[in-house]
């Protein structure tokens, strides 16, 4: 089950759902950043209305949720944030990167416990592997410490790309 949200992009109103809201909203902020601000709100305008046109093009209902494919279909199609200049000086580009530990979408065997781990610390994930087969086998610690972690790590969202670092 996931959450969704109204928004209005482009003056028409849309259900979208939450790793898709905050995949277009790092998105357009970004945009935004690479402009001055009566520059941003002419072009924000102009991108939020081609991304209701392809939304409103590839949903055959207004009952239909926008999910994250669909927001990257839209960005493919509009380009990259780079695209549209430098970031603007004194403005910080939208934080993306935050370092936290969750289980992995990507490298994952079981629960993605070693391979959220992996990335945490920037290590190769066999490494983690190896060492969680060794402690689990030879008396470090024991599969309940792995239960507890796949329990309480929470997973990788969508919306995150892997961080290595």
């Amino acid at each position: 089950m996931k959450k969704t949200l109204n928004v209005n992009i482009g003056s028409i109103a849309f259900v979208i759902d939450e790793d898709a809201y905050f995949i277009l909203k790092r998105y357009l902020d970004d945009i935004r950043a690479r402009f001055e601000p009566r520059e941003a709100a002419e072009t924000l305008n102009d991108v939020e209305m081609r991304i209701a046109d392809i939304f409103t093009e590839h949903l055959s209902s207004p009952r239909q949720v926008v999910n994250s494919d669909l927001v990257r279909r839209a960005m493919a199609i509009i380009g990259r944030a780079d695209e549209f200049g430098d970031v603007r000086p004194g403005q910080q580009q939208p934080q993306a990167n935050i370092k936290k530990l969750r289980r992995s979408r990507a490298d994952r065997v079981i629960g993605g416990v070693c391979g959220g781990i992996a990335q945490y610390f920037g290590i190769d994930v066999s490494v983690v592997r190896l060492l969680t087969f060794i402690l689990i086998f030879f008396g470090g610690i024991s599969l309940w410490v792995y239960i507890i972690m796949w329990i309480v790590i929470p997973s990788e969202p969508e919306y995150y790309p892997p961080v290595n670092g």
